[in-house]
């Protein structure tokens, strides 16, 4: 049986330069997803950086975290479902720009804080739509935008430079839906979603989608759901922090 390789001593007398210290993985054998994160060298990648990483194996224990499928990681006490690349993982450890740069100890370890928009050029060709920018832990759009029932895209930048591509749809029942404009088959062509009629449709296999069901399911062509009920307040569609956090590892 196929297993992650045990870390080894000279990654773990390494002093991370990162801020985060330890993440654990949850993972599966025979887990296709797992596995490319293991044929990747991932888990080594990140234990080069001198950061403990707790290997567990889902089927086995203990589950410390709530989480629905592997690869999942746990990372400054946040869950991270799906798979990920090593500068997906680099990213959300808050680790310096290459390995000589040494962190500001002056700096505020608040990953909130908007990076430079310098590293944002991520080669998406999907509907970009308009930037839009967290306040308060909240993203605030205009009900109004929405009358029409036609999706309207947005593009959010997350901690350490990440772009996160989504749309919101209010259905023929006056219900708001969020949902990142990639899925979890799909993402890598970078083409995102577009609307036809009653239906959000995959630019790149052409499965169709009806709005009523954006948000609702994950995995495989579904565009990574956000969130299938958005609040709205004072005129205001309210999308929260937390929940885009769920589909960056789209992007």
């Amino acid at each position: 049986m196929k297993t992650f390789p045990k870390k080894t001593q000279e990654a773990s007398s390494q002093t991370s330069v990162c801020q985060v210290k330890e993440i654990t993985l949850y993972y599966l054998d025979g887990c296709e997803w797992c596995n490319k994160v293991k044929a990747e060298g991932t888990v080594e990648k990140i234990e080069q950086l001198g950061i403990k990483v707790t290997k567990i194996n889902a089927a086995i224990g203990p589950i410390r975290h709530k989480f629905q499928g592997v690869p999942t990681f746990v990372i400054n006490g946040k869950v991270y479902e799906g798979y990920k690349t090593f500068d997906e993982i680099k990213e959300l450890l808050a680790c310096p720009l290459s390995n000589e740069a040494k962190p500001d100890e002056s700096q505020t370890t608040d990953q909130s804080q908007t990076p430079p928009a310098s590293i944002n050029d991520d080669g998406f060709l999907g509907e970009k739509g308009q930037k839009v920018a967290f306040e308060n832990g909240a993203i605030k759009i205009d009900a109004s935008l929405f009358s029409d029932n036609q999706a309207k895209f947005f593009n959010v930048q997350m901690a350490f430079g990440k772009i996160v591509y989504f749309f919101v749809v209010k259905d023929k029942n006056g219900i708001y839906r969020a949902a990142a404009n990639a899925c979890q088959v799909c993402f890598d062509t970078k083409k995102g979603f577009r609307q036809e009629g009653n239906e959000i449709v995959c630019n790149n296999c052409g499965n169709r989608y009806p709005v009523e069901k954006i948000a609702t399911e994950k995995g495989g062509c579904n565009p990574g759901p956000i969130n299938p009920t958005l609040a709205a307040q004072n005129g205001k569609i309210i999308v929260k922090r937390a929940d885009v956090e769920q589909v960056q590892n789209l992007f």
